[in-house]
């Protein structure tokens, strides 16, 4: 079929699914484009042997395995109970806790402890009992994660915290000397502190919101030869979903973060708040740690071409044949080097036969970072890498945010670089010179990643708000 023909077939096919379209609620009486939208796969025969569906793992921690693979386990026995310093700390099934340690007589009543801020500062906070300490604590550790902190290590602290409180009231907890706990530490630093490369490496996640949901997910593991690397995918299907239906697909990297932002989306899909998708998250293997920037920097920056081809030509095509994914409607977000990522798959996508998304999100592109700023074609960026001269439209449509207040936070790594809200502004004055009308740019009152979350949610909402 020559060029002259596609393009008939498709303006047909286009105007043909308007009519179907009309007076009708979107992707819930148009018949299925299963067949219609096949992608084709271009998968090696390595990369078939190796794909695999397995059974939902991420609950158990499967990374945990990678993390302690060399550890010494002279001190596993401090990991059978919580323990109480005689003097300071405390060891609560192997996780030590500085902060806020109660008394070891403390009877669940009223007092006053000193809480200690990542950023150093002291805050004094008096209780009325138990009940009103809990509280005080969960609202402390609550502006820690607003002020930037990781909300996983906080939640994590929070829940650790109580877990002590609870032994000491109830006696359980042991009274060991400090040299036991300065010992413990010495060996705790030696093999998950800053000795250990994998030191950061969990996935963000509340464990009991997953299993509120777990019957939804499916997890499925997919190798690339291109990048000789192995990706997690999980994908969750919609509240009440029909496999007979067609539903458009929100694909999101970096999953080490992006995955505990499911089982909100799926909530907002349950009361109605929001349009049904599958929910797609692209993690690394769990024996790779998804924080370290310079691993990230390496796919999304360096080798973006090659996850393109991953995600284009491998990974969207294995699904479909599984799912009933409305591609028109599919989105692909990144943040951070992820944004850096979709802005390039977003004004890349003409160069492939596949075309699974409509719709791309180009949150905070990091186009300033080093892992990006040294890679070998980086100022194509600011051509759109020869989006225009390769066409002379744009049917794609672009949703790019970014937070007013992340722009301080990481000043000293611009250099002559653009800094993230400059970078936008530049890529909307790009897009207004060629024509580029759908396209949406929001800027968050936040930091950096701060308003990922809430932002998806409204995503979703306001993509819901369209269609009914």
């Amino acid at each position: 079929m020559n060029r002259s023909s596609t393009k008939l077939l498709s303006a047909i096919l286009t105007g043909t699914m308007m009519l179907c379209m009309t007076g009708c609620t979107y992707a819930r009486t148009e018949p299925s484009s299963h067949e219609r939208f096949r992608l084709t796969d271009h998968m090696t025969q390595k990369e078939l042997e190796r794909a695999e569906k397995t059974d939902f793992l991420l609950p158990d921690h499967p990374w945990e395995q990678y993390m302690n693979k060399n550890a010494d386990t002279s001190f596993d026995y401090l990991k059978d109970k919580i323990y109480l310093g005689k003097e300071y700390g405390a060891l609560i099934y192997g996780e030590p806790l500085f902060n806020a340690v109660p008394k070891a007589d403390y009877d669940g009543g009223p007092g006053s402890i000193v809480f200690l801020h990542a950023d150093m500062s002291e805050e004094l906070i008096r209780y009325d009992d138990y009940e009103d300490l809990k509280a005080k604590l969960r609202a402390a550790y609550d502006k820690e994660i607003a002020s930037g902190y990781p909300k996983v290590p906080a939640d994590n602290n929070y829940d650790i915290t109580i877990k002590l409180y609870d032994a000491v009231i109830n006696k359980t907890a042991e009274l060991i000397d400090n040299s036991v706990i300065s010992e413990y530490m010495d060996h705790y630093y030696a093999n998950n502190g800053n000795n250990n490369d994998q030191d950061s490496m969990y996935w963000q996640m509340d464990d009991r919101e997953v299993a509120g949901i777990r019957d939804s997910i499916s997890e499925y593991h997919l190798y690339d030869e291109e990048l000789d690397t192995g990706f997690v995918i999980h994908v969750t299907t919609p509240p009440s979903y029909d496999s007979t239906r067609s539903y458009p697909a929100l694909v999101m990297t970096d999953a080490v973060w992006r995955f505990c932002d499911v089982p909100s989306l799926y909530d907002a899909m349950a009361a109605g708040t929001a349009d049904k998708q599958y929910l797609v998250t692209i993690g690394f293997e769990y024996d790779i740690d998804g924080w370290d920037n310079e691993v990230r920097g390496n796919i999304l920056c360096d080798h973006k071409k090659e996850f393109l081809d991953f995600i284009t030509d491998n990974m969207m095509p294995y699904l479909n044949n599984l799912y009933d994914f409305d591609h028109d409607a599919s989105t692909l977000f990144g943040h951070s080097q992820g944004g850096v990522f979709t802005h390039y798959a977003a004004f890349n996508y003409d160069r492939y036969e596949n075309r699974p998304f409509g719709k791309y999100i180009i949150a905070s592109p990091t186009f300033w970072t080093p892992y990006f700023t040294d890679v070998s074609d980086y100022a194509e960026y600011r051509n759109e890498y020869g989006y225009w001269e390769r066409n002379s439209s744009y049917d794609k449509t672009l949703f790019i945010t970014a937070g007013d207040q992340e722009d301080a936070d990481y000043e000293e790594y611009y250099g002559d670089n653009d800094s993230t809200t400059e970078g936008v502004n530049h890529l909307k004055e790009r897009l207004d010179m060629h024509g580029v009308s759908s396209y949406q740019i929001k800027i968050y009152k936040s930091h950096h990643y701060q308003y990922v979350h809430d932002m998806l949610i409204e995503y979703l909402s306001e993509q819901f708000k369209r269609v009914i």
